[in-house]
């Protein structure tokens, strides 16, 4: 069984599907293989796990890209083409910025882009991935003007942070946490105002400096559309159990997200709400995702 995931090696969707996937293969009693397809902000995995026969052997780790996102040079229906499966997990971002950069408060930060437009830049997985979008939202919201340097994945957005190349960078939970707690990045904010497992004490939710600030991205489990209910209705029931486990969740959260599994029926409807949310979003501030 193949589960395929969108992102680059190392970065937070990476690192959270390789946990659920092991735990998932030892639950179904067969290997399930990784596979690493990043590129188009998150969607071109999408596009390769959909060239797979819709018989249950092929799965499709969802990031807000796939469905949610939806820039429109996409190759497939992002309503039509993909059958929810479960919600594996929900992830807060964290704001971080590089060691060389000055930076120790966010409110630092947002000053300094004021007297800088234009100047200040910030790395993402990619051009409308979930990072894009809340990074243009965190502009909008601040009165900021900052420069999109997009990568193929979260894993070369962090290493690009790291070096320098970048300034900053809205980074997944999982992806950045332990870059932080080893100190090789800087975190300024947390994009939810729910406390985050693991995070270094006294970080502020970004909402505690821009009010109203409320992000929080989803990652699930798909299938191609076609593919047999029995089919889908069994592995959403595996990975509810694997959630459900003491020990994976206890992994899961130490990376920085939270597990949080469902019914194909409930993760339909919060793709649905997650997407409306996001147009909405979009056509009020004329933001440019693609």
């Amino acid at each position: 069984m193949r589960l395929i995931v969108p992102a680059a090696p190392g970065g937070g969707a990476d690192t959270v599907a390789r946990l659920v996937a092991q735990a998932l293969g030892d639950r179904l009693g067969q290997a399930v293989v990784v596979e690493n397809r990043p590129g188009g902000g998150g969607t071109t995995g999408v596009t390769s796990g959909l060239q797979a026969a819709a018989d249950g052997y092929t799965f499709i780790w969802c990031t807000p890209s796939a469905q949610i996102m939806s820039p429109a040079h996409l190759r497939y229906d992002p309503v039509k083409d993909l059958a929810p499966v479960s919600l594996v997990v929900t992830a807060p971002y964290l704001l971080v910025v590089g060691p060389q950069q000055p930076w120790r408060q966010l409110r630092d930060l947002i000053d300094s882009a004021k007297h800088q437009a234009g100047k200040l830049n910030y790395g993402t997985a990619g051009t409308g991935t979930f990072g894009h979008y809340m990074a243009a939202s965190f502009g909008l919201a601040t009165g900021t003007e900052l420069v999109q340097v997009p990568f193929t994945g979260e894993g070369p957005a962090m290493m690009a942070l790291m070096r320098g190349d970048v300034q900053m960078a809205f980074i997944s939970g999982a992806g950045a946490l332990p870059h932080v707690v080893a100190g090789r990045v800087r975190a300024l904010g947390l994009s939810s105002s729910e406390p985050l497992e693991g995070l270094p004490p006294g970080l502020p939710a970004i909402s505690a400096t821009v009010a109203g600030f409320e992000l929080v991205a989803i990652n699930y489990v798909a299938a191609r559309a076609g593919t047999p209910q029995p089919i889908i209705d069994k592995m959403s029931q595996a990975l509810q159990a694997v959630l459900a486990s003491p020990a994976v969740r206890e992994r899961i959260t130490q990376l920085g997200v939270s597990p949080t599994a469902s019914t194909p029926e409930a993760l339909r409807r919060r793709i649905q709400t997650e997407r409306q949310r996001v147009q909405d979003t979009v056509q009020r501030s004329g933001l440019v995702l693609e």
